[in-house]
């Protein structure tokens, strides 16, 4: 069954990173962008006015999805991708025609009423279709931490590292975000990764997947591979790519 989506949710799915105006409308659209990724060949249909995100508004707040600036948004996105409502096509070819006509810039004047769109997160969005990505994955929550990645475990472990002692994670300077590796970031990010400078080492930048405990670089650079608050082992492994991390 082919999913229903207006215009400028076309573009909010790139952005989306699992917050919403409801935890209901979070989870459906969660569930939504987990389609679309899983599968790039599923079928969306263009609907004019409210479409399959708009089905879960909350009702105790001011409902917009009629709204006249809403729909003028809608139709602009839609003429610049060259779509027409009724068209149906596959998310892929959706995401390939956003590669080709959109501009992260385009977002501030089309978006501008956007409550959301200070975040940033449709610009990145955009930025990584353009740069041949796919959707941003959701991020896992450990230990109440946000932590984003390929295929991120209840410890932070990933797709690249999964090795029992693979239990951390890092905050990247360059984005105030956690991933559990320099190729967790490559993949997702959108952006180039930056490292942390010396005079920074105070900074609360690992997550232990194990407890749950932030420490600071210092610590974690004194700690033996071992988590002080905890004693789970950590792999010493990672000591060869503390320059792809930290500043030496």
């Amino acid at each position: 069954m082919a999913i229903h989506l207006r215009g400028h949710h076309l573009l909010c799915l790139l952005g989306y990173r699992g917050i919403g105006y409801s935890e209901q409308f979070a989870r459906n659209m969660s569930s939504v962008h987990d389609r679309l990724l899983k599968d790039p060949e599923t079928e969306v249909c263009i609907v004019q006015g409210p479409d399959d995100l708009c089905a879960c508004f909350p009702d105790d707040q001011v409902y917009h999805c009629d709204d006249e600036h809403v729909g003028t948004r809608d139709q602009r996105i839609l003429q610049r991708l060259g779509l027409e409502i009724g068209e149906e096509l596959t998310w892929g070819e959706i995401q390939s025609r956003i590669a080709r006509l959109v501009n992260p810039e385009e977002i501030a004047e089309w978006c501008f009423t956007c409550s959301w769109r200070s975040l940033g997160y449709c610009e990145e969005g955009v930025r990584r279709i353009r740069a041949g990505h796919g959707l941003v994955p959701l991020p896992a929550r450990i230990h109440g931490v946000e932590v984003y990645g390929v295929q991120v475990d209840s410890q932070t472990r990933c797709g690249h590292y999964a090795s029992d002692r693979d239990i951390i994670a890092i905050r990247f300077p360059c984005c105030d975000t956690y991933y559990p590796c320099y190729q967790c970031h490559q993949a997702v990010a959108g952006h180039p990764a930056a490292t942390w400078s010396t005079e920074q080492f105070d900074r609360k930048a690992i997550l232990c997947g194990a407890c749950g405990t932030e420490l600071t670089i210092n610590q974690y650079l004194a700690c033996d591979s071992v988590c002080p608050y905890c004693g789970s082992q950590l792999n010493p492994g990672c000591k060869n790519h503390y320059h792809l991390y930290f500043e030496r």
